[in-house]
């Protein structure tokens, strides 16, 4: 039973021995704590004693007191066990268990089994250390059970520090620090290793099996351990025995995140058999973290498109290089070979050259590499993804580790590019794999060296010659960018059956001071060459232009294409990694040299009747299908009731219905407007506009075209109502629209 004796009691008790120059609340300030508190097993007899003995330490931390009359000043300190005795029979036993300063009495002067009182005399000084031996017996020794001591006094007070523990046998596993591992790789853990060590003496004995457990996605991977003779590992299992019956620690182990996520964490699970179990965390699964850069400082280079390396046809002096790309990993290791990875690039455009500058701490069968063997894996990479981006294989280069380097791998490189005469913008290098993050990189930027201004011409084919009133232009990118002899030539796509006529004239803007040469119209096309360059950006108009137009075109939209020196010698451009019949830009890409879609738009000759359109349409709403006449139409999307309470019908399905040529049904994404050509009718309507335009003239609409997920729909009755349909039903029972429902 714990007892406390009060200060006041105590003081009372021995008011005939002490003058009045006992401590005051304050005077003297003191810490508690147990030195070498005591960890048992369960075959303890409970008796402390001997050179293990805990001790209980208060050390001075102030003292600020004066004494009268020359007599030392007096503290008197309980100290109370719990669940323990005292062993000392007598005051003197119990007084040879205090340690004090020099200078300094002490005298037990209350005495019960589990507590005494000492008084201690003289003066305490900062820094002062009273240590006092706690030899005593527990009272219950099972599994669980603690001795506690507690302190009362005026200069600490303090209750049940724990100085011995009753603890069944087992292990404890702790490791210095955890370590970092991606996914599908393999990390040692740090190098200070797992130690284990025994709960209580005796909890284990050399040869006593343990084994390790790893948590579910991880595995280990080494085969070995030094000092362990008679390790063995099975998947996420490892076995051995105990080198020692006191703690040890396994270095060098190896772990691999077979199935684990970024984000997860390795725990390995030390079981010792017929002893007990600890766990402790080791590695955190981290993302793969390479990262793509290029340097901030330097300027985005600017090259023309369109245009081989050398610039042939302009007098830009450029060599085509992009800014220097790095890509490289956090920590060795994290840039995983064993998935492949790729560089991409817009499409329209091309690389002819590869340059790697640094390529540091990449192995390549086991042996170290640099920029020669980077550069074959970009001629393998290019040539693997068709000559559009660098595919890369599995494995190119050897995972690299702390084992191998001991600092990230990096690889630095320049692309040398050209692009299609119609790219512009920035070129943007992606990056992306199954075990990287992908990303992307600014690392050049294609301007046009020249654009091309045209406005849409919709013509009818009665006529032989056919004028076209807007002129077309051709606008110079700067000043002098056009080198002399540089040729244009303008064609009309079909242009076996749609040709320019011969009375075209070319003009070049007066303050641009450029002049030309060879301006004609032959083969059926316009072309010019330029013959002085100029002083500022020069404007080449177009104009008086005619057509001829073979009687059997078929109606539809056709383009205006062009093509010029700069043009022909880019076709004429080595490919990088080219092989075989790869030779050159021709045989690899298909570009386009459009530079104005629907330019002309052919609509057949012929009466507009008032009943112009009748076949038989049936539209079920919520079906993918419409019936035209006997012909079942397959929708990829059905039609719907828009919000006004009118059927919506895929602008696909409008083609399909009429029967014409997908080509007279166009679509402009910039002004999200349908241009629908049917007989002598231009219809038009744009989306979120109420108005129907019929040959240029406005028609009022009783709803607007919509885009639904991403695809385009009409109104069905106010496309009849362009088509000249006045027959228009809708059976609210099947939900189903009809056109020419008499017919």
């Amino acid at each position: 039973m714990k007892k406390i004796v009060s200060l006041v009691m105590a003081a009372a008790m021995v008011t005939s021995l002490v003058p009045a120059t006992a401590f005051a609340a304050g005077d003297v300030v003191a810490t508690a704590k147990v030195i070498g508190a005591l960890e048992k097993g369960t075959g303890f007899d409970g008796v402390i004693t001997g050179a293990e003995t805990p001790e209980l330490h208060l050390k001075i931390t102030d003292a600020s007191y004066l004494t009268s009359g020359g007599a030392g000043a007096t503290m008197d300190v309980t100290v109370s066990l719990d669940n323990a005795e005292f062993t000392a029979a007598n005051a003197a036993a119990l007084e040879a268990l205090v340690t004090v300063p020099a200078g300094i009495t002490v005298t037990a002067t209350e005495i019960g089994d589990d507590e005494v009182t000492y008084e201690l005399a003289g003066a305490l000084a900062e820094d002062d250390v009273v240590a006092i031996a706690l030899e005593s017996n527990m009272t219950k020794v099972s599994v669980g059970k603690t001795a506690t001591v507690s302190v009362d006094s005026e200069m600490v007070t303090v209750d049940d520090l724990v100085y011995a523990t009753i603890a069944d046998k087992g292990i404890t596993a702790s490791v210095k620090k955890t370590v970092s591992v991606a996914v599908d790789e393999v990390a040692t853990l740090n190098s200070k290793g797992i130690t284990i060590e025994p709960i209580v003496d005796n909890s284990y004995a050399v040869g006593t099996e343990f084994t390790l457990k790893l948590s579910k996605g991880f595995e280990f991977a080494n085969t070995a351990v030094a000092g362990i003779a008679d390790w063995a590992i099975d998947g996420n299992e490892a076995t051995f025995t105990a080198p020692s019956v006191d703690e040890f620690t396994l270095t060098g182990i190896e772990i691999e995140a077979t199935t684990a996520v970024v984000g997860d964490v390795a725990t390995i699970k030390v079981t010792a058999k017929n002893v007990g179990t600890a766990s402790v965390e080791v590695a955190t699964v981290v993302d793969y973290k390479v990262t793509l850069s290029v340097d901030e400082d330097e300027d985005v280079p600017v090259i023309y498109s369109g245009t081989d390396v050398n610039n042939t046809g302009l007098t830009d002096d450029s060599d085509h290089m992009t800014l220097e790309v790095t890509a490289e990993e956090s920590f060795p290791g994290a840039w995983s070979m064993r998935q492949g990875f790729n560089f991409s690039l817009p499409e329209g455009v091309y690389v002819t050259d590869v340059d790697v500058t640094e390529a540091e701490n990449f192995v390549q069968n086991g042996v170290a590499v640099g920029t020669a063997e980077w550069e074959a894996a970009f001629t393998a990479a290019y040539d693997k993804g068709d000559y559009t981006g660098f595919t890369f294989a599995k494995r190119v280069f050897d995972d690299v580790n702390t084992d191998l380097s001991s600092d990230p791998a990096s690889v630095t490189f320049q692309l040398q590019l050209v692009a299609d005469p119609t790219f512009e913008g920035d070129v943007a290098l992606g990056f992306e794999g199954s075990l990287v993050d992908t990303q992307e990189v600014t690392v050049a930027k294609f301007v046009k060296p020249y654009t091309v201004a045209a406005e849409q011409n919709d013509v009818i084919i009665d006529y032989r010659n056919t004028a076209i009133e807007n002129p077309i232009t051709i606008t110079e990118a700067e000043a002098g960018l056009w080198a002399a002899d540089t040729d244009f030539t303008l064609t009309v796509d079909r242009g076996d059956m749609i040709e320019f006529e011969d009375d075209a004239t070319f003009t070049a803007s007066e303050a641009s001071e450029m002049t030309l040469k060879d301006e004609k119209t032959a083969n059926g096309q316009l072309a010019f060459t330029v013959k002085a360059e100029s002083d500022e950006a020069a404007v080449v108009e177009i104009k008086d232009i005619a057509l001829f137009m073979q009687r059997n075109v078929p109606a539809g939209a056709y383009s205006l294409e062009i093509d010029t020196t700069m043009s022909t010698t880019y076709e004429a451009q080595a490919i990088y990694a080219a092989s075989g019949d790869d030779q050159l830009i021709e045989d690899v890409c298909d570009y386009s040299n459009v530079v104005k879609e629907a330019f002309i738009n052919v609509v057949t000759s012929g009466r507009d009747q008032d009943n112009l359109f009748t076949t038989k349409v049936v539209v079920p709403v919520g079906e993918a299908y419409l019936m035209a006449g006997e012909t079942k139409v397959e929708l990829d999307v059905p039609a719907y009731i828009c919000a006004a309470g009118y059927t919506m019908l895929p602008v696909r399905a409008v083609s399909k219905a009429l029967g014409v040529n997908t080509n007279n049904v166009l679509w402009n994404a910039e002004a999200k407007t349908v241009t629908i050509m049917y007989g002598q009718r231009i219809i038009t309507m744009t989306v979120g506009k109420k108005t129907i335009n019929v040959n240029g003239s406005a028609i009022p609409a009783s709803a607007a075209p919509e885009i639904t997920n991403s695809r385009t729909f009409l109104p069905m009755r106010d496309l009849a109502v362009a088509l000249g349909v006045t027959d228009i039903t809708w059976d609210a029972t099947t939900r189903t629209a009809t056109l020419n429902g008499s017919n």
